[in-house]
């Protein structure tokens, strides 16, 4: 039970002892640090070309609706109050009701 207990205990601490040993330190975490650096920086430029691809899908579909609202007949012919640009409009002039239509 005692050799069962200290191989218990001895095992994972042998294992990392010979890791540590075998690993260079200085120059592997180094690497690791050049590695992270690395993996964000794509990460980032991936990123903002995504955000630019989505800028440019929002301006054009943007524009494309104010195009297609300058298209459009909006003018309402109740706001005229008077025959003469009621008149200028396009519209007629109900001088009975006194309204544009």
């Amino acid at each position: 039970m005692t050799a069962t207990l200290i191989i218990v205990a001895l095992v994972p601490v042998i294992a990392m002892a010979a890791g540590l040993a075998r690993r260079k330190w200085p120059t592997d975490v180094a690497a690791d640090a050049r590695g992270i650096a690395l993996q964000t920086v794509i990460v980032m430029v991936v990123l903002l070309a995504i955000a630019g691809g989505v800028a440019t899908v929002l301006l054009s579909r943007g524009q494309d609706a104010i195009t297609e609202v300058e298209n459009q007949n909006i003018t309402i012919a109740t706001r005229f109050t008077d025959a003469a640009t009621c008149a200028n409009a396009g519209f007629t002039w109900d001088a009975t009701n006194t309204v544009c239509t």
